[in-house]
């Protein structure tokens, strides 16, 4: 769900929570960011309380429910500034029934990359094994510039072969046998180098919380960032090869 960000809209939007809440039959799990704090301490500036912080807190308290416990940091949001702004506008609300249906449940916060929040992850459960995927051409190897140079190298290797067509069907199968190793190999690295530099974020972002980053701790998480927003258009071309819309 999302809250409104306006203050004159944020007592209609809690009555209509309220509402939605009373209507329920069932147990319910709802997430996102419902844009007001409860605490002060959910603020890195002592500002105080948020005017609807109250009615907020008494919402919660009336339907009984609870907030699932947040690990990896205080906030989920910022404004981004050199000298930031940091606020927890991001929580996950459940009925205290769902505790008994899900008791493993458990949120994670993960580091800033792109959005000024940061995502929440909600575990009900240890996580599945992927199965694996066979073997295709990635368009994101187009963007890795060490591919096209591979594939002329290969391409340009001498083969004896009685045909033209023999020669280029034999060519491609090289191809084809060298890119699948070095495809597979390609997505270890990228998921290394993303969750290298995710630690490494969240390791900013905490020195954040706890005070302002000094200037060379500033310029390092902006490379961070950039060096991850590369990797992440190679992942988004890589799962787009997949989709099926």
């Amino acid at each position: 769900m999302y809250g409104v960000a306006q203050e004159e809209n944020k007592i209609n939007f809690l009555t209509e929570l309220s509402a939605f809440y009373n209507r329920s039959k069932e147990p319910l799990l709802i997430g996102g960011d419902f844009n007001i704090i409860r605490y002060a301490r959910e603020r890195n500036r002592l500002n105080g309380l948020e005017r609807h912080s109250d009615m907020f807190n008494t919402l919660i308290n009336s339907h009984e429910l609870r907030e699932i416990v947040m690990t990896g940091g205080l906030y989920t949001w910022s404004n981004n500034q050199e000298n930031p702004i940091l606020e927890k506008l991001d929580r996950i609300l459940a009925f205290k029934e769902c505790e008994d249906i899900f008791p493993n449940t458990i949120v994670r916060k993960l580091p800033r990359e792109i959005s000024d929040h940061n995502p929440l992850i909600l575990s009900s459960g240890p996580c599945k094994t992927m199965k694996h995927i066979q073997s295709i051409f990635e368009n994101s190897w187009l963007i890795n510039p060490d591919f096209l140079p591979t594939v002329r190298k290969i391409w340009e290797k001498p083969c004896r072969v009685a045909s033209a067509l023999d020669k280029i069907q034999q060519k491609l199968k090289m191809l084809k046998r060298y890119f699948k190793g070095w495809g597979f190999n390609l997505q270890g690295e990228l998921r290394k180098k993303r969750a290298n530099i995710s630690d490494e974020l969240i390791d900013l972002e905490a020195l954040e919380e706890s005070g302002n980053l000094s200037d060379d701790q500033w310029i390092r998480k902006m490379e961070l960032l950039r060096e991850n927003f590369s990797l992440l258009e190679q992942e988004e071309s890589y799962w787009h090869n997949r989709c099926r819309e």
